[in-house]
């Protein structure tokens, strides 16, 4: 069973634990004891079980994500594969494509992949034909003698139109008919929707000062996204100030990004110490220490 609930839907043979723990756990609840009209939950907990939550092993599944800080504009959900159910607790187990690691959540949202049956298409649907009239042929038929000399030639009509074959285009047109410069690439609508969507979502004006990367509502989405990395990523550790150490200051850093063409497809926006403040231990250590006399 578990073997098959790996290869149905092309779950990753690494996970064949959780096909045998999710094996275990339908089985207890679903196959009869031998010599028994009950299940083995049943014999266990004394009543029937409930299978109303059972979903298709490896199905395609969306996961809440509430253990990470999301910005306005960050997906609420990733994707996964469900791959069981929790012991101890009313949740799933499901794998999560993001992270490449088996989680437990109660907020999963399921699209199970079942086969669909085209048995229906297969059915030949005959309209009501009528019966056959029955055809009366009377034997006695009046001839006339007819004279082949008379008779016309019949034209041979064609079975297929004649068509004529398509004009022939050379696949290199010359320098003189091409309309603009030839070195110059041509220019697809994926390349210009691009360029509109860059246009629409980003600053083309590269501040100097925080006050006016403060004024501009892409800008101020780009700190807040690289606040938001240093949060995620936890990359500093709070200790307490010491009385006579100075702190280094913060200097915010602001670039656009620009494409081949030059057209500016992303603001970039970085959160740096200010290294002109830093001082070398060793060297700090070096002329602290007592001269000999």
């Amino acid at each position: 069973m578990a073997r098959v609930m790996l290869f149905s839907n092309n779950v990753p043979r690494n996970l064949w634990v959780e096909a045998i723990n999710t094996a275990c756990y339908i089985g207890n609840r679903v196959f009869l004891r031998p010599g028994t009209r009950n299940t083995s939950y049943e014999l266990w907990k004394g009543k029937r079980p409930n299978v109303s939550y059972f979903h298709t092993f490896g199905s395609k599944c969306y996961i809440l994500n509430d253990r990470d800080q999301l910005g306005k504009f960050d997906a609420k959900s990733v994707e996964g594969i469900f791959i069981g159910y929790a012991l101890n607790s009313r949740a799933y187990r499901v794998f999560n494509l993001k992270t490449l690691s088996v989680m437990e959540s109660s907020n999963v949202i399921f699209y199970d992949t079942r086969l669909k049956s085209n048995d229906h298409e297969e059915e030949v649907i005959f309209s009501d034909v009528s019966p056959l009239e029955k055809v009366v042929v009377s034997p006695n038929v009046g001839t006339s003698n007819v004279n082949n000399d008379d008779t016309q030639p019949i034209d041979r009509v064609p079975l297929l139109d004649s068509k004529e074959p398509a004009p022939w285009v050379r696949k290199l047109h010359d320098k003189e008919d091409i309309i603009g410069e030839v070195n110059k690439g041509v220019r697809t609508r994926r390349q210009l929707a691009n360029l509109i969507s860059y246009t629409c979502y980003t600053s083309q004006i590269e501040p100097k000062k925080v006050e006016e990367a403060l004024n501009d509502e892409f800008w101020v989405l780009v700190m807040q996204e690289e606040l938001n990395q240093f949060e995620r990523n936890e990359v500093w550790t709070l200790v307490p100030r010491p009385k006579t150490t100075n702190v280094i200051g913060t200097k915010w850093i602001f670039r656009n990004k620009s494409d081949e063409d030059g057209n500016i497809v992303r603001n970039k926006a970085r959160l740096v110490a200010q290294g002109y403040f830093q001082i070398e231990v060793s060297t700090l250590r070096r002329h602290l220490l007592p001269l000999p006399v």
